[in-house]
């Protein structure tokens, strides 16, 4: 089976599951790129060559005229010429997020006389309340109805998504919207829980106290979308109460410089400790060494949430159906924007320990009864195969 694995962007998320099905089939792997100046020397040129099949593409498809449609047809002229496409002869296109990459698919499978099943992942499906600019919302909403309704067959990561995804697309479309959970390898294999040396010199103001306290772990990005003015808030309480605990924030974003002046302001340099971006390695050496770790981003637990529970980590997050944090069960769930309540049950962990190993003993559990990779790949092969035969 040849698989093009089409993803709108490069996430540790897609890459593992690219990884795990190129064992499996011929997969070529392409990141949608982001149109730049740099295309501009070739891309009309692309364009006209491969615009008779495009426009066939789309009559097929019977695209609406919307503004951004130049757009995507110029990105999958791009992707015709760089990736040699016609050559290759795919079964299946595999796309991750309904769009840019599910509308490029939807496009190319006309071209290439092939299969499409989708992937929902978040933002092409989901509306946050008070949130601009995040979710489908007016055009956006029109490419997301119309990559439901004319794949083959969609894939939803959360059962929220299959929800919506059925609100928005025509009825009869229903039972090709199918819900797969997430999952990834088992990072915590293998993990000496040692400081490598990029970890050495991003916390050498507390090494020598790094083994007297309880690391709380914060990531990934410093975006109000992910919680972290909540995080600096709760964490000033919790250093108040408790002396023997450090707060490490991992990731970059706009709000860095606010979040180091609140802890410059409140004299919590020695406590809250942030380390910017980091590799892949050091984060799981983190979260091998917290004893709890907060996913707090708006839409709903994500990454972070999956890699804390392989290491049988409690997870703080905020409630969302978009969740996979069972409340009082392998985490603790919080509202938008209640850092008092976030800091309560930080100092709850920390200091019960009995409470601490139960959370802990369920994260894990809940890691491998749910989560494991191998068993996404397993019912992702059978839905490929069905595409093939039967879409």
């Amino acid at each position: 089976m040849k698989i093009l694995f089409l993803t709108s962007v490069d996430h540790p998320q897609v890459k593992y599951e690219a990884d795990y099905l190129s064992r499996e089939l011929d997969l070529t792997y392409v990141v949608i790129p982001t149109l730049s100046r740099r295309h501009i020397p070739y891309v009309f040129r692309y364009l006209i060559k491969y615009f008779p099949k495009l426009s066939l593409s789309l009559m097929k498809l019977k695209v609406p005229p919307f503004p951004h449609v130049l757009y995507y047809i110029l990105l999958s002229s791009i992707l015709m010429e760089k990736e040699r496409l016609q050559e290759r002869n795919y079964d299946v296109i595999y796309s991750q997020w309904l769009y840019p990459a599910g509308f490029i698919g939807l496009i190319l499978s006309k071209i290439l006389n092939c299969k499409l099943v989708s992937v929902i992942w978040g933002y092409d499906i989901q509306v946050l309340r008070g949130v601009k600019n995040y979710g489908i919302r007016g055009l956006s909403r029109v490419i997301a109805r119309l990559v439901i309704e004319k794949s083959d067959l969609v894939i939803a990561n959360h059962m929220i998504h299959k929800m919506l995804a059925q609100y928005i697309s025509n009825i009869k479309v229903h039972n090709k919207i199918l819900y797969v959970p997430l999952g990834i390898p088992d990072i915590s294999l293998e993990v000496k829980g040692e400081l490598i040396p990029e970890l050495k010199e991003k916390l050498y103001s507390i090494l020598d106290k790094l083994k007297e306290k309880k690391i709380i772990l914060y990531a990934p990005s410093l975006r109000p979308l992910y919680g972290i003015r909540e995080f600096v808030k709760a964490s000033q309480i919790v250093a108040t109460s408790l002396k023997d605990c450090v707060f490490i924030i991992v990731g970059d974003g706009e709000l860095k410089d606010e979040i180091v002046k609140f802890v410059d302001e409140n004299d919590l340099k020695d406590r809250v400790i942030l380390v910017g971006k980091v590799s892949h390695e050091s984060m799981k050496v983190l979260y091998k060494l917290s004893t709890l770790v907060c996913d707090l981003a708006y839409p709903g637990t994500g990454t972070t949430t999956l890699e804390a529970l392989c290491f049988g980590k409690p997870v703080i997050g905020i409630e969302s159906p978009k969740t996979i944090i069972t409340h009082g069960v392998n985490g603790f769930l919080i509202k938008r924007g209640d850092y008092r309540s976030l800091a309560k049950y930080m100092i709850m962990i920390l200091k019960d320990q009995k409470l601490k190993e139960r959370l802990s003993m369920n994260a894990r559990k809940t890691f491998e009864e749910k989560y494991v990779i191998q068993k996404r790949i397993n019912k992702i092969l059978k839905i490929l195969n069905y595409a093939i035969k039967h879409g």
